[in-house]
């Protein structure tokens, strides 16, 4: 018998308040929970030296390192002089990129020794850290059927690479004419 007078005090609640949400009058069942609403998500753009680059719906309250986590953590080719500050809450509809090592920057590769987008095989743009999975292929496509790169920030305009990524790219891939 409570459980019908509690029944009866949510829906003269619901009654007198309009309504649960959008105007229309919500029915409960007899020993059912209130669903509360849906929380809204965040949803933020992981980039740069992390495992699984790409677009994460997080809770409003996450931080960062959630954000970092979400995209399989960092990998072993973030600088970690300049890591984002983990701690900062996340925004919905914003970047959170982590620096990839400058080349220099422990024990990256000299200016001599990096890779020539236009000679380069597919097999040695797969070694190149961080290198997203399929993009070695795309390279070696693009420049079979459009001719050899210009530039290296071209990666964005032909094969929409993200900036984070081309700047990581940077210190070991170059464009020689």
């Amino acid at each position: 018998m409570a459980g019908l007078g509690a029944l009866l005090a949510v829906a003269a609640l619901l009654t007198h308040s309009g309504s649960a949400a959008g105007g229309a009058p919500v029915a409960v069942a007899a020993g059912q929970p209130l669903e509360p609403a849906p929380q809204e998500q965040a949803l933020v753009h992981v980039s740069g030296a992390v495992a699984h680059p790409g677009l994460f719906r997080l809770s409003p309250a996450a931080r960062v390192a959630d954000a970092v986590a979400a995209a399989g953590g960092i990998t072993a080719d973030a600088d970690p002089g300049r890591l984002p500050d983990l701690a900062a809450r996340v925004h919905d509809g914003r970047q959170v990129n982590v620096p990839y090592r400058r080349a220099g920057a422990g024990g990256g590769v000299a200016a001599a020794g990096r890779l020539d987008l236009n000679t380069a095989s597919v097999e040695e743009l797969r070694t190149v850290p961080g290198m997203p999975a399929g993009l070695a292929e795309a390279i070696v496509e693009a420049r079979d059927q459009w001719g050899p790169f210009t530039a290296l920030s071209e990666l964005r305009q032909r094969l929409d690479v993200d900036p984070a990524t081309v700047a990581g790219l940077r210190a070991y891939l170059v464009v020689r004419r």
